[in-house]
Formats: C-alpha cells, structure tokens, sequence
C-alpha cells in the first residue's frame, strides 16, 4: 500500500507540473500578443500603448518563475553532473537529497520573502495597469511554495523508491 500512495504523490505533482507548465505558455504566449501590439501600435499607429511594458514584465517573471519551479520537478536545473557521475551510487543518492533540501529552503525563503513583498506593496499602484504592485510578486510566491512541494516530491519518490535507482539519470 506505501508503494500506492507514493506513485499517487509523484503522478499527482507530475499532473500539477503539467498543469503550470500550460499556464507558463499561455503567459508567454500572452506576452508575444502584448509585445507584437506594443511594437504595431508604435511603429504604425505612432501611438504606444503605455500599459505594454508594465504586463510584458509582469507576464515575463510569471510564466519564467513558474518554468523554473517545473524545472525542479523534472530536474533539468543546472548541476555538477560531471563530479556526481564519478561518485559512487549512495554517494550520489546523498549529494541528490541535500541538493533537493537545499531548493526546499531557497522555495520556503523565495515564498515568505515573496509573500513581505506582497503585503509590503499591496496599497502601491502600478500607474499605467491601475493595479496593485503586489500582482508582480504573487509569482515569486507561488513559484516557492511548487519549488518546496517538488524538492519534496523529489526526495520522497527517491527515498521510497528503488535502492539502485540513481536520482541523476
């Protein structure tokens, strides 16, 4: 039964991983739209639009927080995969574990300090989007609690799983 439930946690983060990863091309996808607008309007209607920039940004820092927490689910983000390679495999499962608790603390910092920031800049106004600043930081928030919950998923899989499996292949 243990073996169920952590193939239900890894399918469950592995459906939530494909789920952000939508929303991140949707956010580029919005981006292009944006940007294609921005540059017609000021080379052919000689009239900028001036809300363009400010959700270009916001859109950009969204869907790139939310590509890089995916990042840590699929376990594409840089490493030492030279040196690791040369060690010997529980070495190896070792070194994959502290790895995943260090991006645990980084998400749980990036969450909290994401979250002072957006109750320090929730009554600030972007001018050009009359909207809240605090839209801007909300990513850096969610991007840090997916990053906790996949190190997580990581781990566990890791730990309940095979014995001879090496988390770096």
């Amino acid at each position: 039964m243990p073996r169920l439930k952590r193939l239900d946690l890894d399918r469950a983060a592995g459906a939530l991983a494909g789920f952000v990863l939508k929303v991140a091309a949707a956010g580029l996808t919005v981006m292009t739209l944006v940007i294609s607008w921005q540059v017609f309007a000021r080379y052919v209607l000689n009239a900028s639009p001036p809300w363009s920039e400010a959700a270009a940004l916001i859109l950009m820092v969204s869907f790139v927080l939310l590509a890089a927490a995916v990042g840590v689910y699929e376990k594409f983000h840089l490493g030492f995969r030279w040196l690791v390679s040369k060690l010997p495999l529980r070495l190896k499962r070792a070194v994959f574990v502290f790895g995943q608790v260090l991006i645990m603390a980084f998400g749980a910092a990036m969450a909290f300090n994401g979250l002072a920031l957006v109750d320090y800049t929730a009554t600030h106004i972007i001018p050009t989007l009359n909207i809240s600043r605090s839209v801007a930081y909300w990513p850096f928030v969610v991007c840090g609690v997916l990053m906790l919950l996949f190190a997580f998923v990581n781990c566990a899989t890791l730990i309940a799983g095979r014995r001879d499996a090496d988390p770096w292949s």
